[in-house]
């Protein structure tokens, strides 16, 4: 007879934000926070001029489906957040850092985060002639997704 795998050392990681001397652990996304949250991606892309384009209609239906205060990248945690009485302004740039970190790895969210709150940068002209600061113009020049979210089955 076989032995069952242990898969417990292959599980996505939870991702753990501390804010005044509190950690909050957020579990990795299911299948159905996973696809509100890569939607969200696209979309915060879009917004931030990251990428050209329009929003495609399968992430538009897909952002449809968010309903009220509903924030996918930090899942429970959300209600945590506010019943502990962070402000809005911090609760939303905690839910931006954790679609990112999602969808896209540590490293890009922590590009992004730098980029949009903290003090600018130098900036640097793009090949289009728009001018970014210098993280920005590292992160575009990555490639590559690495995250558990890369998964075709999530149709994104």
């Amino acid at each position: 007879m076989a032995s069952a795998v242990d898969f417990s050392e292959w599980v996505a990681p939870e991702l753990e934000l501390t804010l005044r001397g509190r950690t909050y652990t957020v579990p990795a996304p299911s299948v159905e926070r996973a696809k509100k949250i890569l939607a969200l991606a696209v979309r915060g892309e879009l917004d931030l001029r990251i990428v050209k384009g329009e929003l495609p209609k399968g992430v538009a239906d897909v952002l449809d489906t968010i309903t009220g205060n509903e924030r996918p990248g930090l899942g429970p945690v959300a209600d945590e957040l506010e019943a502990a009485g962070v402000d809005v302004t911090t609760l939303s740039r905690m839910h931006t850092y954790s679609v990112f970190y999602w969808a896209r790895g540590k490293e890009y969210a922590d590009s992004l985060a730098a980029l949009i709150w903290a003090p600018r940068a130098p900036e640097t002209e793009t090949e289009d002639g728009d001018s970014a600061p210098k993280a920005l113009t590292r992160l575009l020049l990555r490639s590559g997704r690495d995250t558990a979210l890369e998964s075709p089955s999530t149709g994104m």
